[in-house]
């Protein structure tokens, strides 16, 4: 099962990202958006990117694919730790992890225009930001208190550090972003476009920490 897991969460990076950026270069070349360097610029958002026909197509199929993959990255994880006594942690961190991926589900549902569409999307992104930052610090302490051999691994204490690092990100950014208040150019789509590959990190660095297994 630990082969299975740590492909399952290989696939949990890699496939967002692959679609985004897919998404974002095929979006250039239908002139739907501009390029640049989004993570730097902020010239557009990642929801544009995957927004339009005929890209949305390919957006929606891969977003959904990756989706079933962290609902299987979730469910192989508790599987593995619940064979340890007081999981409490890590079944809290498994729950919240299924309802990250429902509300992940909302926002790639309500890719659209319209303030209808705008609201639910937005409704989906931000609840799907918090319950996955939380469960993936949840897993991150879990790791460190169920396997007594985890403690001494490093990637686990840096996967624990990265989370906590990536909550206290978002406890910052979150209300600058919401209510507006750095005046910068395109700032909520640079804090977006990083703080999602930050968060699609975490399943790159569980890889790690089941390998040293």
């Amino acid at each position: 099962m630990i082969n299975k897991i740590r492909l399952i969460s290989i696939l949990c990076f890699v496939l967002p990202v692959f679609t985004v950026l897919s998404s974002y270069f095929f979006s250039i070349k239908l002139n739907y958006v501009n390029f640049c360097i989004p993570n730097i610029d902020g010239c557009t958002s990642i929801s544009q990117v995957g927004r339009y026909p005929p890209v949305n197509f390919f957006f929606k199929t891969f977003m959904f694919i990756s989706i079933f993959f962290t609902f299987l990255y979730w469910r192989y994880n508790y599987l593995l730790i619940s064979e340890n006594k007081n999981s409490f942690i890590y079944k809290l961190s498994y729950i919240l992890g299924i309802f990250s991926i429902f509300f992940f589900s909302l926002y790639i549902i309500f890719l659209g225009e319209g303030d209808y569409y705008r609201f639910f999307r937005r409704i989906g992104i931000f609840i799907y930001i918090f319950f996955i930052v939380i469960s993936e610090l949840l897993l991150s302490i879990s790791f460190r208190k169920k396997f007594n051999l985890f403690s001494y691994i490093s990637i686990v204490n840096f996967k624990f550090y990265f989370n906590i690092l990536l909550s206290a990100l978002g406890l910052i950014l979150l209300p600058l972003v919401i209510y507006k208040v750095v005046d910068y150019p395109n700032f909520k789509n640079i804090v977006s476009w990083n703080y999602f590959f930050l968060i699609k990190i975490n399943f790159l660095i569980t890889f790690f920490c089941w390998k040293k297994i």
